[in-house]
């Protein structure tokens, strides 16, 4: 998907996921919310996930860039399901090993971003590993591990 496309949608996949109705995204979708490492400006960004053992897979390009302020050890909010918490990213950007194994599981999970990763499918769903190969390099994982109970800090209004 293209930068241009994502500047249009994600601010309307913000104000869903902050919502009451963010049933409709909130199985596949989660909204990470952290501090520009440079800018010190609050940025948000919703991320697809899917989540096993009450950890949050998820991935992003390398070349996006936001995700570095990921890897300080701050740790920043995560919207999930309608629930905001506070949770210290784990950030994996360089063994692709890790990330390859990683990536087949999340395309498994998650086959609508097949496509904007750069993997294809197979009739069972199953990634391409010569994609993943050819694309692994330029993917960042990151894994969300999630509390139990939600931090107290409240949702932000959607106004």
């Amino acid at each position: 998907m293209s930068r241009r496309l994502y500047r249009v949608i994600n601010p309307i996949v913000k104000r869903i996921l902050r919502s009451p109705l963010h049933g409709v995204l909130s199985k596949n979708t989660l909204l990470l919310e952290f501090t520009g490492r440079k800018s010190d400006r609050k940025l948000s960004t919703p991320v697809s996930y899917y989540s096993t053992d009450g950890v949050a897979h998820c991935f992003t390009r390398k070349s996006f860039n936001w995700w570095n302020n990921l890897d300080s050890g701050e740790p920043v909010y995560v919207t999930i399901k309608g629930k905001r918490h506070l949770v210290t990213p784990e950030v994996e950007a360089e063994n692709s090993e890790i990330k390859g194994q990683a990536l087949g599981h999340f395309l498994r999970a998650v086959p609508r971003d097949a496509p904007h990763s750069g993997v294809s499918l197979d009739t069972n769903g199953d990634p391409n590993v010569d994609d993943i190969k050819r694309v692994i390099s330029d993917m960042v994982y990151f894994r969300l591990p999630l509390p139990n109970e939600p931090h107290v800090a409240p949702a932000r209004p959607t106004a």
